[in-house]
């Protein structure tokens, strides 16, 4: 009996990664965050945020919230109290993902947020994803939602 095995299979196990069943949701790539809704269901157009995936690894950085990072000296170092603004004006960290079906999981292996980070790799986090043409929605546990939109070779939106 022959095995079929199509290119996509092929390049996974080439690189480890778990080739996509037909259900599950395909998140590779370049991603722009667009909205937040809250747990209320109030959509609040969002600040910068870029989302990457490969095959098997993320990187996530955003603004969380609808106001502009606040600004800080450029001029001459920073004080300590800019330093925590600076510091709590955005969420980063990137690692592995895996897709089962619309359940995203994200394990961080680098994270702005120590506690976070030092929890690897029982530092899972899963979100439900439904992707709509290019546009990902994210709903976590809680109900909050993140809209994305694929930017795959666009300049990001905040250029314009």
């Amino acid at each position: 009996m022959r095995h079929r095995i199509t290119a996509a299979a092929l390049v996974a196990l080439a690189f480890g990664a778990a080739p996509l069943s037909a259900q599950d949701v395909d998140v590779q790539g370049a991603w722009v965050l667009q909205s937040m809704t809250d747990t209320a269901g109030t959509e609040t157009e969002s600040q910068p945020g870029l989302f990457v995936f490969t095959g098997t690894h993320y990187s996530m950085m955003y603004v969380p919230g609808s106001e502009p990072r606040a600004e800080v000296s450029s001029d001459t170092p920073l004080t300590d109290a800019e330093k925590v603004v600076a510091y709590n004006s955005f969420i980063a960290n990137t690692g592995r993902y895996e897709v089962d079906g619309d359940q995203l999981t994200f394990r961080a292996f680098v994270a702005k947020f120590p506690p976070y980070m030092a929890a690897w790799p029982d530092n899972a986090g899963t979100v439900t994803v439904h992707l709509a043409g290019d546009i990902l929605h994210w709903t976590f546990q809680n109900g909050f939602m993140f809209t994305l939109r694929r930017v795959e070779g666009e300049p990001p939106p905040w250029s314009e």
